[in-house]
Formats: structure tokens, sequence, C-alpha cells
């Protein structure tokens, strides 16, 4: 039974793993920079990038509104109006201007599609060791065996978000979220939007 028991077990993750709820998101990684250990945010305009500018009207808002019981925020879109690709020099400018101290950019780094395999049957194999052989029957599951089907095909989108100081020009923090397509985007958006905000806290960044 012993050489038998990494497959039985990996059998028993895979499905378990597989039976459990949609695809869940990974971790949020994040970096800060030790130059701004002690940053705390001010008023704050929050960009998003994509190529609809109906959703990134829809995330900025959304991050907005989990900024407020903190500092004080706007969308970068609704509140300038912007529309279109502005230059690094006239965002510059338009954030001093409004005497805005803390950017915050998100944007999609990439895409992968990915596949999801589960084991959908097996060809039972009798026990014949000498050990089992004690019983009449016995059977285990052999990995080379199994039979796995296709369960879905899937989106993983991979968004960053950067903090910046306006003053300096500088990078205060970073952080990567990777989501699915299971969810609907408003979903997936406050997923990011969350967990960006709870390491903003957790790093002090955030009164």
């Amino acid at each position: 039974m012993k050489k038998y028991l990494p497959t039985l077990l990996t059998v028993t993750v895979l499905t378990a793993l597989l039976s459990s709820c949609q695809m869940r998101s990974p971790k949020l990684e994040s970096w800060i920079n030790p130059e701004y250990t002690t940053y705390k945010f001010g008023k704050t305009s929050v960009l998003a990038m994509a190529n609809s500018e109906s959703r990134c009207l829809q995330y900025e808002t959304l991050f907005v509104n989990s900024l407020l019981p903190y500092v004080p925020a706007g969308s970068l879109h609704a509140n300038y109006g912007i529309t279109g690709k502005m230059d690094k020099t006239q965002l510059v400018s338009l954030l001093k201007e409004n005497k805005i101290k803390t950017l915050v950019v998100t944007m999609m780094r990439g895409e992968t599609q990915l596949q999801q395999v589960a084991p959908i049957g097996y060809t039972p194999t009798m026990y014949t060791d000498d050990y089992w052989g004690y019983y009449n029957w016995g059977y285990t599951i052999m990995a080379s065996e199994m039979n796995f089907g296709l369960v879905n095909s899937y989106m993983e989108y991979t968004l960053e978000t950067n903090v910046y100081d306006v003053e300096s020009g500088k990078l205060v923090w970073s952080g990567r979220k990777s989501v699915f397509d299971d969810r609907s985007d408003e979903k997936n958006m406050k997923v990011v939007i969350k967990t960006v905000i709870h390491d903003l806290q957790k790093r002090g960044l955030l009164n």
C-alpha cells in the first residue's frame, strides 16, 4: 500500500481542488519603495488604463469609493473629463495644478488562456500484493489508468496597480493581482481593489 500512497494523495488533492468553488484568485504580490516606508496618502487621483473608457470610469469610481474613508480622492476621467491618451507632461501638470499628492494607476499586464482538467473515472485494478492477499478483493487507483476530461477553458488576467508620489514622480508601491473570467467585470474589479486597499493599509500607507 505504501508505494501507492503518493498516487492516492495526488488524486485526492486534485479532486478536492477541482470540486471546490470557482477558480480562486492568487494572492496579491506587492513591493514598497524602501525610500517611502513612512509615506502617507494625501489627496489622491485614480487612473485606470484600458481600451474601454466606460470600464476605466467604472473602475476608478469603485476605487475612489474605497479610498474616501481614508483620504480625499477622485476619478481622473470623471473629475477632469479626460478622453483618449495624455502624455506624461500633461498629466503631471494637471495633477500638480490640482494639488494631487498621490496617483494610483491600474493597468492590465497580461492575459492567459488556461484549461482545467479533472479525473472522470478509472479502471479498477485488482490488488494482489502479498500483504493485502489476506482479503478476497482489493482495488487501488493507478495514475496510468485515470481518465481525464476537460472541464472548461478560462482566462486569467493579471492587473498591476502602481502608487506614485506626484511631487517626486517616484514609484511608492506596486502590486499585481490575477483574476479569472468566471466572475463579472465588476466583481473582478472589486476583488482587485479590496486586495490593494488591504495591502496599503497593512503597509501603513493609508491611515
